[in-house]
């Protein structure tokens, strides 16, 4: 695997635990980006990151936080745990979503 030089940008991925989300984070990994998943399934998305740093040799910048965009008060404690640990968002994917048949 090449060495990546790293971008410098932060991305956060919604729903990138899986699917097109999981393929993007991959994709956004592998030019440099640190990448942050942001997921409901914290489990899933602790794969989805081993997963990333496996196919991309990211392994120091990509992490995940939990995040239900159902729940303000989750979206409220991703955005204070995000600041805690990154000084900016450059890009944010915004992936997530729920298809039903109602």
């Amino acid at each position: 695997m090449a060495e990546v030089t790293p971008s410098g940008r932060v991305t956060v991925v919604t729903g990138g635990n899986s699917g097109i989300g999981l393929e993007t984070a991959v994709g956004i990994a592998a030019r440099g980006d640190t990448v942050v998943i942001a997921a409901r399934n914290t489990e899933k998305a602790e794969a989805a990151v081993a997963e990333v740093r496996a196919r991309t040799g990211a392994a120091d910048r990509v992490s995940t936080l939990p995040l239900d965009l159902t729940s303000f008060a989750s979206v409220r404690a991703f955005a204070d745990r995000f600041g805690a640990t990154h000084d900016r968002c450059d890009v944010l994917v915004a992936n997530a979503g729920l298809m039903t048949n109602d």
